[in-house]
């Protein structure tokens, strides 16, 4: 039985090609052509391989928010001080305001873009959110735990905050908020916490 020719693609590639691409443009601005220059793929690989466009889009973008969610509990993990992990989030939108074309955060895009309007997106959008809010809470109960904080509110309080605050910093970066003022928001957000 012939079973066809192997895959001579690296699928991980594909992904973070595909991932990059939408991010940068958004799921209507992608086109089909844009995602076979982006990865390489014919056609019918790319179908035989992730299905429809929106199927390689679903599968792009939780490979985004599982990566990010990952790298952000071991950078937490590696953290001394839990405050100091919570700053090096907040810092971390002048490296995307640094860029010619900021991007933005992928979540806020793909929830910008979809809003409700397709089911499966939008369980992804809430998985995605429930993910960076969990690695925040973490950061928030050692914060409190070592005496860094107070406990006036709760980890899961605090994780909403934090993650509301970064969805808007992310947002202004597109929106052309100066590294000044950028700078400033994340001195009052620490300010807060002190």
């Amino acid at each position: 039985m012939n079973r066809g020719r192997p895959r001579i693609f690296d699928p991980e590639l594909v992904l973070e090609n595909a991932m990059e691409l939408f991010w940068s443009r958004g799921y209507d601005a992608t086109s089909l052509q844009d995602l076979l220059e982006a990865t390489g793929l014919s056609k019918s690989s790319l179908y035989e391989s992730f299905g429809n466009k929106q199927s390689l889009f679903e599968t792009a973008f939780t490979r985004y928010f599982e990566g990010r969610a990952r790298f952000m509990r071991e950078r937490l993990d590696e953290s001394e001080y839990a405050l100091e992990f919570i700053r090096e989030c907040l810092m971390s939108v002048l490296e995307d305001a640094s860029r010619d074309s900021p991007r933005g955060c992928m979540l806020v895009n793909v929830a910008n873009e979809f809003s409700s309007s397709d089911p499966a997106i939008h369980r992804l959008v809430i998985l995605a959110s429930k993910r960076f809010r969990r690695v925040f809470e973490l950061a928030f109960e050692r914060a409190q735990e070592s005496g860094e904080i107070s406990a006036d509110k709760t980890p899961a309080e605090l994780a909403l905050l934090m993650h509301c605050i970064m969805n808007g910093l992310r947002t202004q970066t597109k929106s052309g908020l100066s590294h000044q003022e950028l700078l400033m928001v994340i001195d009052l957000v620490m300010a807060r916490w002190a």
